[in-house]
């Protein structure tokens, strides 16, 4: 059996108010079913973090860190934030509007992907990322994973916590999906730790390193970055998962990109 450890990225609300264990087999229960074709032989557990960042201001008006964050992603696609005046729902659905038209996507599912992304990062940086990590961490120590696969939000986290366990974990392959690792100064620049000369590193202990990317996922830039910021970082080919909704970890999960990737990082 091979031992692969799950790491979700942002919104999985589902037990958020239960034992953070109940979130935890919700989660390996729904990743086990994407997983699919690579599943057998797969010891999947999942590390769940959701309840630590959850807010109580579900659908409020965007924060000012908030809002801090998407300029940053903005400036990503060549788009000046004063473009629009103010800095509140307007502002951000003109900005998503202008990512919509480079793109040829529908505004709505940008407007949508930024607004479930962007709170829980900025929740993180501000009071999140140390119970998180040490949640975390723990699993990683528990299970101790040959295989880390991190979605979303959750390679940040995973990024950070492998590097808080240097030397003391084998994982044969870190696995990131829709990755936002390479955005600069809203994540990059804030890692811990933080990059060195313009360069993250990969995790010490983590053998290889694959990075996997939906072509319409606007979590997932500067697109084919990771692998110029990053020293280790295979690239793989960006692939289509669900054009209407392209960063869904389960829909990653169930390509067979993805499948292929597991596969070969089990042995």
């Amino acid at each position: 059996m091979t031992r692969v450890l799950g790491i979700h990225g942002v919104r999985n609300y589902k037990a958020a108010d239960s034992a953070p264990h109940l979130g935890s087999a919700r989660l390996r229960a729904d990743w086990l079913g994407a997983i699919g074709a690579a599943g057998p032989g797969l010891d999947l557990e999942t590390a769940y973090y959701a309840d630590l960042l959850r807010s109580e201001q579900q659908g409020a008006e965007p924060a000012d860190d908030e809002l801090a964050l998407v300029e940053q992603w903005a400036r990503v696609w060549g788009i000046d934030p004063s473009g629009a005046q103010g800095r509140a729902t307007g502002w951000l659905r003109w900005i998503c509007g202008q990512v919509a038209e480079r793109t040829r996507q529908n505004p709505a599912v940008v407007e949508k992907s930024v607004r479930l992304f962007f709170p829980e990062v900025a929740r993180y940086f501000a009071a999140g990322r140390e119970p998180v990590r040490a949640r975390v961490r723990a699993a990683l120590v528990r299970h101790r994973p040959e295989v880390v696969v991190a979605h979303s939000l959750g390679s940040v986290v995973a990024y950070e916590a492998l590097h808080d366990l240097a030397g003391k974990l084998d994982v044969r392959l870190l696995l990131t999906l829709g990755s936002p690792l390479a955005l600069p100064n809203a994540v990059f620049h804030r890692l811990d730790p933080g990059p060195l000369e313009g360069r993250g590193a990969r995790p010490p202990g983590v053998r290889q390193w694959v990075n996997i990317a939906d072509v319409g996922d606007f979590v997932a830039v500067p697109k084919g970055e990771l692998a110029r910021v990053f020293d280790g970082v295979e690239e793989r080919p960006e692939i289509s998962i669900a054009p209407l909704w392209p960063h869904s970890v389960l829909d990653y999960l169930r390509h067979p990109a993805v499948a292929e990737a597991i596969t070969a990082g089990r042995h």
